[in-house]
């Protein structure tokens, strides 16, 4: 046993069958142009600025529905998003569901992209909707990578996430 390898557990690399892609803004974009009902999730990691207003641009630029979690609910109502506000939970367990009309009621979302929810709990929320929403494609804008994500951003530092986040807003 002298002789064997230790190989330390990474959890955003062992992370199943089915791993996150890593995006660019580009990518990310794409992925919102094909969706036909998406949605964006608000954490409460987002409620100053920059990010405010980073993630009320990328909102407006793509028309997109807002669903706040946590106590981001008024400073996005402020910027005048019109947001839904659910718990981080709540707006999973209605994900699931194939038959939830959405926020909006016009249908399930079959894109939802997350940005700001704190790192554990949007982790185990994506793990829930990789598992239990076949019919769901996920996105992070996040600064982390999310493993459980459909597609994810990569980990960086704040200089280079903002520009990523800014390309994404940008002409809106």
């Amino acid at each position: 046993m002298a002789n064997e390898r230790v190989i330390p557990w990474q959890p955003t690399v062992i992370a199943g069958p089915k791993q996150a892609l890593l995006v660019t803004p580009e990518t990310a974009e794409l992925m919102i142009k094909n969706s036909k009902r998406p949605l964006f999730v608000l954490g409460p990691l987002v409620k100053e600025d920059p990010l405010l207003t980073f993630a009320t641009r990328i909102a407006e630029k793509w028309k997109l529905p807002v669903v706040t979690t946590a106590d981001a609910y008024k400073p996005f109502n402020d910027k005048g998003l019109n947001p839904t506000s659910y718990g981080v939970v709540e707006i999973v367990n209605l994900l699931k569901d194939p038959e939830w009309k959405g926020v909006n009621g016009e249908g399930q979302h079959d894109l939802v992209i997350f940005l700001g929810c704190i790192y554990y709990i949007a982790s185990q929320g994506l793990s829930t909707l990789k598992h239990f929403a076949p019919h769901l494609k996920t996105l992070t804008i996040c600064k982390f990578f999310h493993s459980n994500a459909d597609a994810s951003f990569p980990n960086m530092k704040d200089e280079e996430w903002f520009k990523y986040l800014e390309k994404m807003g940008a002409g809106g």
